[in-house]
């Protein structure tokens, strides 16, 4: 079985997206530097929100700690400004240096307050917005359990939101801390937002989507939290065909993040690879990714495709029989990129793999062999996917040496015949003649024309009818193409 584990670009492209920062401040409402707090009587001290920290932390430390609602209440909404401000990780420093992470939390859950839910979330969300350190902060003060807690318990539309993006900033900061998160049970009710969207305002949906996306960047089949994400992917996939190009668009990272992650140790994703084909990836795949004109997503849905085509026999079919899936699969590999053109070819080499006769016949209803011969015939086509095409065909014509009746006798292998027909034979010796090809491509060619096209060659007659068939000669038949006796 062909298994695609070379490096490809696209999975390079993807590895250097992982470590992108997914991280957002909350500056919704942005803060003026040079606002004067308390002009209201707020009962604490007139100051400018810049200068509130450090030169206020003991007044601001201890209105947190005060008995009276209105004073923590200003304390809080104080603080949510200062943080609002640029240079979010200096102002970061300057809060967790009063040691309040547990009044946060017991703040985060007076539910008989929204609006201090609702301030205290929007502190926790840019204070995650911050550095790793900062979030190791909050992580190691067990906020993230608590802010499950209240997502999963509170009714206050606005109060989920901040706490949702929260959590997205939480698992914006690596795989460490998405693992945390995932594993408390976050997915099942950022999902059950997703599904019942009509009930929520357009920012809570715009932000459970962008934090969705976040838990599924760089997880990867082999991990444990791989199958709390995979129901994401379909759900995910319906958030696409709504008229909004933000949502759209953190729709796509996610499920291009869940994608990516089904090439990681193969050794492990058969079931895995089968979870994401029964979340309804495959479907999702052909709708709306295979034709998308976004580039990655088409690389990294094709890469998908891939590799539930090189898993087992039913992983196999259920590639094979998706309606229009094969369909966008060859129409990919006249893609104007060569990276998608790549990883369509290995769709088809993987496709083919197992040498199953019923696989290879629906196969051949599609018009593979046009794009097979352009890329053969082309000087610049890439190594790559040369090596692909000829896989595909070594597979194609052992099933039918298989299904000959003589299987010993080379001519009774249909699809040869079919292939010749179709020009394939001239096409693989002006690749042969390709200068610029490496020899595990000429190999490859040498192998394919003495083992099923020998008879198919171009020969001199010479004395009337007779027909050379010396193998020695054929550098003659095919050009400069010079074949050494041997089986492939």
């Amino acid at each position: 079985m062909t298994t695609h584990t070379e490096k490809s670009t696209a999975e390079e492209d993807s590895d250097i997206i992982e470590f992108l920062n997914r991280k957002l401040a909350n500056l919704t409402v942005a803060s003026d530097a040079a606002e004067v707090l308390g002009k209201n009587d707020d009962g604490l001290p007139v100051c400018e929100v810049s200068m509130l920290l450090p030169h206020y932390a003991e007044v601001v430390y201890n209105a947190l700690h005060s008995s009276v609602r209105q004073l923590r209440l200003a304390a809080v909404v104080r603080l949510r400004k200062y943080l609002s401000l640029q240079n979010v990780d200096e102002r970061v420093d300057n809060v967790l240096a009063l040691g309040i992470i547990p009044l946060l939390i017991e703040f985060l859950e007076c539910y008989h307050d929204n609006l201090l839910q609702y301030e205290t979330a929007w502190i926790i969300t840019n204070i995650a917005a911050g550095s790793t350190q900062h979030t190791q902060a909050l992580v190691a003060g067990d906020v993230t359990q608590h802010l499950i807690k209240v997502l999963t318990t509170s009714s206050n539309i606005e109060v989920q939101t901040q706490i949702i993006w929260a959590l997205g900033n939480i698992a914006g900061d690596g795989a460490v801390f998405r693992d945390i998160i995932l594993s408390a049970g976050v997915i099942d009710p950022l999902l059950y937002i997703l599904t019942h969207y009509d009930k929520y305002d357009y920012m809570a949906v715009r932000i459970t989507v962008w934090a969705t996306a976040n838990m599924c960047r760089g997880c990867r089949c082999s991990d444990p939290s791989w199958s709390l994400i995979t129901p994401a992917f379909p759900i995910l996939g319906a958030m696409v065909q709504l008229n909004d190009i933000e949502i759209i668009s953190d729709a796509c990272w996610g499920m291009s993040r869940i994608l990516n992650g089904t090439h990681k140790h193969r050794e492990h994703a058969l079931k895995q690879t089968q979870s994401v084909i029964d979340a309804g990836a495959l479907t999702v795949l052909t709708s709306s990714f295979l034709t998308t004109k976004n580039l990655t997503l088409r690389r990294d849905a094709c890469l998908a495709v891939s590799n539930v085509a090189a898993g087992t026999y039913k992983q196999v079919n259920a590639v094979l029989t998706e309606p229009n899936l094969m369909e966008n699969i060859v129409a990919l590999l006249w893609d104007n990129d060569m990276k998608v053109v790549k990883e369509a070819c290995w769709v088809l080499s993987n496709s083919t793999s197992l040498h199953n006769p019923g696989h290879i016949q629906i196969i051949l209803q599609h018009d593979i062999i046009s794009p097979f011969l352009h890329h053969l015939r082309i000087p610049g086509t890439s190594h790559e996917i040369l090596n692909k095409l000829i896989d595909t065909l070594v597979n194609i014509l052992s099933v039918g040496d298989l299904s000959g009746p003589n299987s010993s006798q080379i001519l009774a292998n249909e699809y040869a015949d079919k292939l010749a027909s179709a020009g394939i034979v001239e096409a693989l010796i002006m690749t042969w003649n390709n200068p610029v090809i490496n020899e595990v491509v000429k190999e490859k060619v040498r192998g394919l024309l003495e083992r099923w096209f020998y008879g198919y060659l171009p020969r001199n007659e010479e004395n009337g009818d007779e027909i050379e068939e010396d193998i020695a000669s054929i550098e003659e038949r095919v050009s400069r193409l010079t074949i050494m006796g041997g089986v492939f």
